[in-house]
């Protein structure tokens, strides 16, 4: 047999070979080519639609995972997307679980959350602020067996962050928030931090390389 032979073969085998493990890692290959689809949309409402998706089909869990994984790893106009989305009508519960869940993972991004969350403030940072430890304090004390939404988590993992950079923020739930603020009263302070907008939505974000959860 010839050296082209052996050649042919044993690209053919290569062929075979790349061909199977692609089969194999499909579903993987998938999620991350829709993280790269998010981060690379043209504009926001393109953005809406890929991410979208990751909420639908029969792995969820694995697509959201992929998706809040990406977030705070260097890619400026993917955390935008995804930031904005958070507080879109159209984002469901499991995903605003996830990502909270995330920055308790990495709670060094909870000051990237803090700064996004006071650059979209519907009113003043400060009035913000004000509203919604308002808001928390009548639920505390008038609400005994209210249980808080996974958007409520994220606003109070911002208060917290901002206040004191509260470790209170790591690991809140719906089901915890009390316990945690709770404690949090404890040594939250007679007034409010100063909280002015920021001139940016994110603050400069440096590769999350060697950083343990």
């Amino acid at each position: 047999m010839s050296w082209r032979c052996w050649l042919i073969g044993l690209l053919l085998i290569g062929g075979l070979a790349i061909g199977a493990w692609a089969y194999g890692n499909r579903q993987p290959l998938r999620r991350q080519w829709a993280v790269y689809q998010v981060g690379a949309a043209k504009s926001y409402e393109t953005a809406q639609e890929r991410l979208a998706w990751f909420d639908e089909g029969p792995d969820p869990d694995a697509r959201l995972g992929e998706l809040v994984g990406k977030w705070g790893t260097g890619n400026r106009q993917f955390d935008l997307y995804l930031a904005r989305y958070l507080g879109d009508p159209a984002a469901s519960r499991r995903l605003r679980q996830a990502f909270s869940e995330h920055l308790s993972r990495w709670p060094v991004l909870l000051s990237h959350w803090a700064h996004y969350w006071a650059y979209r403030a519907p009113m003043g940072p400060d009035e913000q602020l004000a509203s919604v430890v308002d808001y928390f304090d009548t639920l505390y004390t008038e609400a005994p067996d209210r249980r808080i939404t996974w958007r409520e988590v994220l606003d109070l993992q911002a208060v917290f962050y901002w206040v004191e950079s509260s470790p209170r923020a790591v690991g809140l739930s719906p089901e915890n928030w009390r316990e945690h603020y709770r404690v949090w009263l404890e040594t939250r302070p007679d007034e409010l931090p100063s909280v002015a907008r920021p001139e940016t939505a994110l603050p400069d974000l440096e590769l999350r390389k060697s950083l343990d959860p």
